[in-house]
Order: C-alpha cells, then structure tokens, then sequence
C-alpha cells in the first residue's frame, strides 16, 4: 500500500485516494467486511439478501476509501443446480423462487447425502423413517415435511400442515447453521 502511496506522489497524485470496490453475490458478507476493516458499523448489514440497496463509498484511513455495493448474480444461470444452491443459501430472495419448492429440494437433497444430520436434527424415529420410504423404495420427501411439521407445530386450522411455514423452518434451520456442516457441492464435479 505505502509503494502505491509513493507512486502515486512521483507522479504528482499525492492527493488523490486510494479506492477499491468490494464486489459478489448477494449475502455473502461484503458489507460485514468493510465493517469489519473500519472497526465499526459503518455499513447496514444483515442475514439476507438485499440489504445493501446502493453504493456507498466509506473511508477505512487516511487515503483509502472502500466501495460497498449491492450484491450481483449474472443473468442467467447455465445450471438449474446453481440457482438452487443460491436458493439454499440465501443469495436469491426467497421471493424469487417458490420458498415450497426450494425447501422441497433442499431436503430432498440433505435427505439423500446427509441422511444422519436429517435424522439427528429433526429426531426422527427409526418408524417415521421407515414411513417415508414408497413401495418403489424411493423416499417421500413431502412426508417428511409433513412429518417434520408436525413436529415444528408448523399447522394450521383442520390439521393441515403449513407447508410456507415448515418450508421457512427447514430454510432457516439449514442458512444458520441448525442441521450442521453442509457442503452443497464436491470437489471434481461430484454432485
């Protein structure tokens, strides 16, 4: 930083600041950085998407300033699977996607590789387990929903189950942390 400051003076700029812009997709923690640099909270942050709505520039020391800007996704996605684990994660709105089907495939998806956390996180017994299992052998991953809501108390009149509210659950429990350790994509293309 010092041999930029002192080019900067050869070359007659001695006043001009440094600037570098911080930049990715949304709610990975760009305004909890420069928070993070200044030593206080100088940027609105948040556990969702979208908080940071404009660019704003803050000033980290003498001659330095870092921008702040909102998160970007590229247009369009090539693979179905990306913006689901966007989706999973919180970096698309869940108002984008339908938050039932997100919740759908990500339990579909923890139920197949991380059957234990599942197991563990939701206390299921080896007889509801054992329930969602079809005569093809396949698992019925609305039953476990269904069976996980009644569990959450995510009902409602009649006895129905609340699937915008165990979906919120399900969700929820996976961006903080709640079911464990999850990686939504392996090393050599293994998916």
């Amino acid at each position: 930083m010092n041999e930029e400051i002192e080019k900067a003076k050869e070359k007659g700029r001695i006043k001009r600041n440094i600037r570098i812009m911080i930049i990715g997709i949304p709610n990975v923690g760009k305004s909890s950085l420069i928070n993070r640099l200044v030593n206080k909270k100088t940027a609105e942050v948040g556990n969702r998407p979208g908080v940071t709505k404009q660019k704003q520039w803050v000033r980290i020391g003498q001659g330095i300033e870092l921008l702040d800007t909102p998160g970007v996704l590229w247009p369009k996605f090539e693979d179905s699977q990306v913006a689901l684990n966007l989706a999973y994660v919180g970096a698309i709105k869940d108002e984008v996607m339908p938050k039932t089907d997100v919740a759908y495939q990500l339990l579909n998806l923890l139920y197949k590789k991380y059957k234990d956390k599942i197991i563990l996180k939701y206390k299921l017994t080896e007889e509801e387990q054992n329930s969602i299992i079809t005569q093809e052998g396949k698992n019925d991953i609305i039953k476990l929903m269904d069976i996980i809501a009644k569990k959450r108390g995510a009902i409602i009149s009649g006895g129905e189950i609340d699937y915008e509210k165990i979906s919120s659950i399900i969700l929820n429990d996976f961006r903080t942390g709640k079911i464990g350790q999850i990686t939504l994509e392996q090393i050599n293309g293994n998916k």
